[in-house]
């Protein structure tokens, strides 16, 4: 970055108010001399051999990935980074790092004593950079250290901030780093951590009169005698006369696409503006290729993103001025909406409730949609046995209605059919367990995304379900819409009945219609009714296997719905038309039969 020390085309109290507010342009500064002692262990020895002192007097060292005693050691799962990068676990500073010194050479700045003259030592930065803050990682062994800092600019002005205390390796607040664990020097005996030893950040806010100045060295002087301090890095927050813009609320956000827009900061001589989106919350780097560049206006519509998805994304500004490029903006993030799947589809309810299923709906009936947000639907093995995940309403009580919904499906290409596994069982145990006098479950179906709703089935203390895998299956005739949703609906009534029991739901699947290869290979049950057309009366050939009957008009509404095995169907109640007969059978197949009323 090439700065102009005498450029004033904005004033520099201006710059340091905005810095607050907007992406910080964060970068290391590389040490050129100052280091005096090695205190990190790496390698392969003893960590007599890697360090020339330890860090809090009393002989511990930190220790690197890397260091093994032996070459057949195994390897370490805590320590400091091989690479040196410490990413700041700060999180006001998100995407702050530090880079220490050479793990093999002196990484230390290391003081031990506040007698003047050997209680202070200057690093020296490799490439001076200007900045509103200055950031140190620091630590002290043995006890809290107070350190008087002053930073010399390549002007020779300084700034000194004195009073800076350096909390104690273990348990302080502000880390940047914890549970890297330690090593006794003296007898190489490692101690994991998972919270101890820690290096903390400490921000220094340099003076607006200072913010264009690059910075060339800083000093540390040792005040008290408590303590070890130990300097390890320090970082700069740039300063930049092109400053980042500030995003604001994100846009209509569809399945696909998302509208973003930003504010440029009063005095800011924008040209143009880069964007970048990611699935990851990774702050970019100035070296970050943008998904979008030379922008010209304040907004952007990102288009082709997936369904159901969290991005997060950052805008950065080209400017006319001295700098030229800003930071990149503080992040903003969204949430792209459910996109209507394309069958086939199956959810076992191992995760719960499933990508864009949703549980907060309560209150309210089929006829007139949910009215609360309150969750009765919940994650429980299946039928209470060692199966994986289901989804499990418990009814008891009274003036309990939950519901669970599907995510959207697509079914326009037509030939779906829908089906799963349902059951009941006692509360805490695998018995059966009748469903109280007023209890329903219904499971329902909407064509238009959840405006209305259609009952499929319906059980209650008619047909109460078996305490064994019950298998449901129906064919999707008349549902072609493009935003199609399911839903289980319970409700356990305004009786208070003694039954306290489980409904479960698992193994949830919508595909195609036609029968799989293993279907066709097994003996096929056909739908056997007669006389068709009929008047009142319809009789069905076989009824043996037979658990349930639906019969369903063109639209595929179920209109009437008979459990067990019956011999005749008295369906004067009905007008004149086609209608579609489905007998279920008690091995899960089904089979459909058109019938004509006079």
């Amino acid at each position: 970055m090439t700065i102009d020390l005498f450029f004033r085309a904005i004033p520099v109290i201006a710059l340091f108010s905005a810095s607050a507010l907007i992406g910080q342009n964060f970068q290391t500064m590389p040490v050129q001399s100052g280091y005096t002692d090695d205190v990190i262990a790496n390698g392969i020895g003893s960590s007599m051999t890697s360090t020339t002192t330890d860090v809090d007097g009393v002989s511990y060292n930190f220790v690197s990935r890397d260091f093994k005693l032996t070459a057949t050691s195994a390897d370490l799962t805590y320590g400091l980074p091989t690479n040196g990068i410490i990413n700041s676990a700060v999180a006001s500073t998100p995407g702050l790092s530090f880079q220490l010194g050479n793990l093999s050479g002196n990484n230390s700045l290391r003081i031990n004593s506040n007698t003047t003259g050997s209680n202070t030592g200057t690093l020296v930065f490799t490439n001076p950079v200007a900045a509103f803050k200055l950031y140190m990682l620091s630590t002290s062994g043995s006890g809290t250290s107070t350190v008087n800092i002053t930073v010399t600019f390549t002007d020779n002005t300084t700034q000194v901030f004195t009073g800076q205390s350096i909390s104690d390796w273990y348990n302080g607040s502000n880390f940047a780093i914890q549970g890297i664990g330690r090593i006794l020097r003296n007898t190489d005996s490692l101690e994991p951590n998972s919270t101890n030893p820690r290096l903390y950040q400490t921000v220094l806010n340099i003076d607006a009169a200072n913010q264009a100045k690059p910075i060339q060295s800083v000093t540390i002087t040792k005040t008290n005698s408590a303590g070890v301090a130990n300097i390890f890095a320090f970082s700069a927050e740039a300063y930049t006369d092109c400053l980042a813009p500030v995003l604001a609320n994100t846009g209509t956000v569809t399945a696909n696409s998302a509208q973003i827009s930003w504010t440029v900061p009063a005095g800011t001589q924008a040209v143009s503006h880069d964007i970048y989106y990611s699935t990851s919350p990774t702050t970019p780097t100035g070296s970050t290729i943008p998904n979008f560049s030379n922008v010209t206006g304040t907004s952007n519509l990102l288009v082709n993103l997936s369904p159901s998805t969290t991005y997060y994304y950052w805008v950065r500004t080209h400017c006319s001025t001295t700098t030229g490029q800003s930071a990149w903006s503080f992040p903003k993030s969204f949430t792209t909406l459910c996109g209507a799947v394309v069958p086939a589809y199956t959810n076992d309810f191992t995760v719960f409730p499933g990508t864009c299923w949703e549980t907060s709906v309560s209150g309210g009936s089929p006829a007139t949609g949910p009215t609360g947000t309150s969750t009765y639907w919940f994650q429980r093995n299946f039928l209470n046995g060692a199966t994986n995940g289901s989804a499990n309403m418990n009814l008891y009580s009274t003036n309990r209605t939950g519901w669970i919904k599907t995510v959207p499906f697509d079914l326009s290409a037509g030939n779906y059919r829908v089906k799963f596994n349902y059951g009941i069982t006692t509360y805490s145990g695998t018995a059966a367990s009748q469903m109280g006098s007023d209890d329903i479950v219904h499971f329902i179906v909407s064509n238009d995304g959840g405006n209305t709703w259609t009952i499929l089935q319906t059980w209650d203390a008619n047909n109460t379900p078996s305490n064994t895998s019950n298998a449901y299956t129906y064919t999707l005739t008349g549902y072609t819409g493009s935003n199609t949703v399911f839903a289980f609906y319970g409700t356990s009534g305004t009786n208070y009945d003694s039954a306290d029991y489980n409904f479960y739901v698992d193994d949830f699947t919508v595909e195609n219609a036609n029968l799989s290869t293993s279907e066709v290979k097994g003996q096929v049950r056909k739908a056997e009714v007669h006389p068709n057309p009929f008047k009142d009366i319809l009789f069905i050939s076989d009824n043996r296997e037979v658990k349930t009957v639906t019969v369903a008009d063109v639209s595929g509404r179920i209109i009437k719905t008979v459990d067990g095995p019956l011999k005749e169907l008295n369906l004067n109640m009905l007008n004149s038309g086609l209608y579609f007969v489905t007998l279920h059978f008690k091995d899960g197949t089904q089979s459909t039969v058109k019938a004509i009323k006079k």
